[in-house]
């Protein structure tokens, strides 16, 4: 009795491979967008916090200096959400690609996987075949021997 060899298995460990590289990739930017965006949140938390605190001190009596060091802090956390939201809008991109990529890996994936499996049928149908032929033969024999 044979075995069944799948003759484009390299192929299909290959694409399986690649499929997983894809999903560590996709899941490596969804981690990545996530870290993103908690900073982007700590950056606006942050901003809020200075937002409040500049209000407060304005209803208090305090120097010119202050007033502007508070104030130049606060738009440089500005230019820091700004920067940060640049860099999530790369990470979403990248996401995105990286979903792209994916979802291609697994459909070249599941094609080969349906690929050896007609295979792996062909294959179970031919040795079905041959072993009724052989069974046929062998009920031919005794039937001749029978005979005489």
């Amino acid at each position: 009795m044979r075995v069944f060899q799948f003759h484009l298995q390299k192929v299909l460990d290959l694409k399986e491979k690649e499929k997983e590289q894809a999903e560590w990739a996709f899941g490596k930017s969804i981690q990545r967008k996530n870290e993103e965006e908690w900073k982007l949140s700590q950056l606006t938390e942050h901003h809020d916090e200075m937002t409040m605190r500049l209000q407060e001190v304005q209803m208090q009596t305090c120097s010119a200096s202050q007033l502007i060091s508070i104030t130049q802090y606060q738009q440089s956390v500005a230019r820091s959400i700004q920067n940060q939201q640049r860099t999530l809008h790369g990470c979403e991109q990248d996401v995105e690609r990286c979903q792209s990529r994916l979802t291609e890996r697994m459909k070249e994936s599941q094609l080969w996987q349906r690929l050896r499996e007609k295979s792996l049928h062909q294959f179970l149908d031919d040795q079905k075949q041959r072993e009724q032929k052989e069974l046929d033969e062998i009920g031919t024999q005794l039937y001749l021997r029978r005979s005489y």
